[in-house]
């Protein structure tokens, strides 16, 4: 009967490491999905930059209006969309 109080004990401590193990891992698991959310928004913040220069490149789009290159991307965007190729 002497090894009860000492067993709680040791019972008490591994649980506190479970919960203390539980709460790391959740905390590395939200760090990684941080991560990876901010590599895709990386990602399509250079892709929006990329894109932006080509069409100011070859469009020459500098002084125009928001409107006017809307208007122009609008005029252009079913004939870009059925000349690209498939994915995959």
């Amino acid at each position: 009967m002497n090894n009860e109080p000492n067993n709680l004990a040791k019972s008490n401590e591994l649980k506190q490491q479970i919960t203390e193990l539980q709460r790391k891992k959740k905390q590395l698991e939200n760090e990684t999905k941080r991560r990876a959310s901010w590599e895709k928004r990386r990602a399509r913040t250079k892709r929006l930059i990329e894109t932006g220069a080509l069409a100011e490149k070859y469009f020459a789009l500098e002084d125009l209006s928001v409107e006017e290159r809307e208007n122009i991307f609008r005029t252009f965007a079913e004939f870009v969309k059925s000349k690209r190729q498939p994915k995959g």
